[in-house]
């Protein structure tokens, strides 16, 4: 997230900026969500939202793996750059034997299976993203401490956003707490055995937190969850095994990728008032949404050769447009009886929000690049000037988008009510 205030630091009272680092996901696709059509899978990079992406780079990993087992990837938000990605073998899944909130009310039924229903008992203050401190209390019964000890959290985030960072550090009233975890010791005290558990990166995301060798006591394992974040918990179960089959992966490069506009979809509450803001694909508008980032936009059409390295020759993404990616199968080999094939869809990019507390976030510039050391950076930094980046600038990024652009079309739709 490019310009995003996170506070105020230091004597001066600058502003302190989140990474300028490249976002580096994975994320798991379901094996049944994701079809060959004519020897190819094919898939669609929407935005949908008041954001300019810079899009480096996008791969599919086929993971074919035997069907006793699960795979998944830790898709919680982590500072980048990450290390790669790991991937997490799921054999018999435990589920908690309760779950309260500090309150003692219980909230078992609501995490056992993944069903859209949240748990949804914090109080929330005046931002968005922020509540008054909230507790999670899982009781994972009798674990046995020489296996693996591995806890699944799915749920989705309601972020706060640039006005609201900015208001807090600015206040010095409310400090955001991630969520971390604790175990409750033999002498009844709880112990801080994960002082960062992070927060989905998003919507429908799984938290992974290998708790191996942490849990101080054979007894009943009792956990604490501590935050103020506005998280809302849909699944949570834990593997307690040495699992390890063998897994085959391959990395399909793009076989093609086209840019272009589409609009907007229309959005709804995917497991009601608690459920998180989701996106119906079969119902689009093409009225324009947002105000538009100013800037040199890039152009429609092919874009393939902008998604194959991360190289700072990317495409440049304004809210409407749609990336059609496509990836041969041809490459996969044949599942052996008794296995299945999930996904993991890697992407490596960044944006940047048009929030009016967002730095530079009126304009696509400045570019961002995997070099720079901060965003916004300073005049001994630039994006690179050697000429086969320039000549990317010159031959990609032409489609010029205006402020104006998004008055004249409210005009225009303003007219075309009247009439």
């Amino acid at each position: 997230a490019l310009g995003m205030p996170l506070g105020i630091m230091g004597e001066d009272k600058a502003t302190k900026y989140a990474s300028s680092a490249p976002s580096v996901d994975y994320i798991k696709i379901p094996g049944e969500l994701l079809k060959p059509q004519n020897h190819t899978y094919n898939i669609q990079v929407t935005d949908e939202l008041w954001e300019a992406i810079y899009f480096d780079q996008v791969q599919l990993i086929a993971v074919d793996h035997p069907d006793s087992v699960d795979v998944y990837v830790d898709e919680r938000f982590m500072p980048s750059p990450v290390p790669g990605y790991k991937l997490y073998q799921a054999g018999r899944k435990h589920l908690p034997v309760a779950a309260t909130d500090k309150a003692g009310d219980n909230l078992l039924p609501l995490i056992l299976k993944k069903d859209d229903k949240y748990i949804s008992t914090m109080n929330p203050t005046q931002y968005q993203g922020i509540t008054e401190m909230s507790d999670l209390y899982l009781q994972l019964g009798k674990v046995d401490r020489n296996k693996n000890l591995i806890l699944y959290l799915n749920g989705w985030i309601f972020p706060s956003d640039a006005s609201i960072n900015a208001a807090i550090a600015q206040s010095g009233k409310i400090k955001l707490i991630s969520p971390y975890l604790q175990v409750l010791n033999k002498q009844g005290k709880w112990v801080t055995i994960v002082d960062n558990l992070s927060f989905p990166m998003g919507k429908d995301k799984t938290i992974v937190a290998d708790l191996t060798g942490k849990i101080p006591t054979y007894s009943d394992v009792q956990l604490r969850i501590r935050t103020n974040m506005e998280i809302y918990w849909d699944y949570i179960f834990y593997t307690n095994d040495n699992v390890s089959v063998p897994v085959r992966t391959k990395v399909l490069n793009p076989c093609s990728a086209d840019l272009h506009y589409r609009g907007f979809s229309r959005t709804f509450r995917k497991g009601g008032r608690y459920g998180p803001h989701w996106f119906d694909y079969s119902q689009v508008t093409t009225d324009p949404k947002w105000r538009d980032q100013a800037g040199n936009y890039t152009r429609y059409g092919d874009v393939l050769p902008l998604l194959t390295a991360a190289d700072d020759k990317y495409i440049i993404k304004n809210a409407g447009d749609e990336t059609s990616i496509a990836f041969t199968a041809d490459s996969l080999p044949v599942l052996p009886e008794g296995w299945k094939r999930d996904f993991l869809i890697h992407t490596v990019g960044w944006v940047k929000d048009a929030d009016m507390n967002t730095a530079t976030g009126n304009t696509v510039a400045p570019l961002p690049f995997h070099a720079m050391t901060r965003y916004p950076y300073g005049s001994e930094e630039s994006y690179p000037t050697d000429r086969e980046h320039q000549q990317y600038l010159k031959e990609y990024n032409t489609r010029i988008v205006t402020a104006r652009d998004f008055q004249r079309a409210i005009v225009r739709k303003t007219d075309r009510d009247m009439k």
